[in-house]
């Protein structure tokens, strides 16, 4: 069988436990040999993040070294300037040889995908595991368009019977922790202990980060 790889993109601006409980169920669900996640640079269809990739990459990396399947991958902060991920995905494949890829995203993001860099070229290089969040409706993409719509299956095993090109909906999956929360709780001194690795929260506390603006 060949090994499994999940990339998780975002900002994590900052990491917080809803990237840690993503990435441990893509783990679990899809029997994935490993979990990379992947902190952009300069993103092309959102904001700038509050703080630089240094310190981003920096609490990836506390919050990840107690986990021996879950990672951290800073290609696209070393590639520096705009991150495209079919860009990420296509050096990883490359990289790895017959390695099944899987970008694991939340149904948020699916729904700009029409906006991403030669989109179309994701479902040459890996599966699509789609993660629900509170509030989003599930599918509206998939559904308004028929060729996205034939490459859903309803099993994992489904999903790996090919190499790449399948859309896997995780309804089942629920949490509601969101960076840009985070980051206004903080601002406003309040309590974000549940939420943040204590590590990290002592790394953002003496390094003076997401102070009330």
């Amino acid at each position: 069988m060949k090994a499994r790889l999940g990339l998780l993109g975002g900002m994590f601006d900052p990491v917080h436990i809803g990237h840690i409980q993503a990435a441990n169920y893509a783990l679990k669900l899809l029997k994935l040999d490993e979990l990379r996640f992947i902190p952009c640079s300069t993103p092309n269809h959102r904001d700038r993040a509050a703080v630089s990739s240094e310190h981003r990459l920096n609490m990836l990396e506390l919050t990840t070294e107690k986990y021996s399947t879950i990672s951290v991958d800073p290609i696209e902060i070393n590639r520096l300037g705009i991150s495209y991920t079919v860009d990420t995905l296509s050096a990883v494949q490359k990289s790895h040889g017959a390695v099944q890829l899987v970008f694991v995203l939340g149904i948020d993001s699916f729904n700009t995908l029409l906006q991403w860099q030669n989109w179309e070229q994701l479902f040459k290089l890996c599966h699509l595991l789609i993660l629900a969040r509170p509030g989003v409706t599930m599918q509206p993409l998939v559904e308004n368009l028929t060729h996205l719509s034939d490459r859903r299956v309803d099993s994992v095993k489904s999903l790996f019977s090919s190499r790449f090109g399948g859309i896997f909906f995780a309804e089942d999956f629920k949490q509601d922790v969101s960076s840009t929360r985070v980051r206004e709780a903080l601002r406003s001194n309040k309590d974000v202990s549940a939420v943040l690795d204590k590590r990290v929260l002592t790394y953002i506390k003496s390094n003076k980060m997401y102070q009330k603006l």
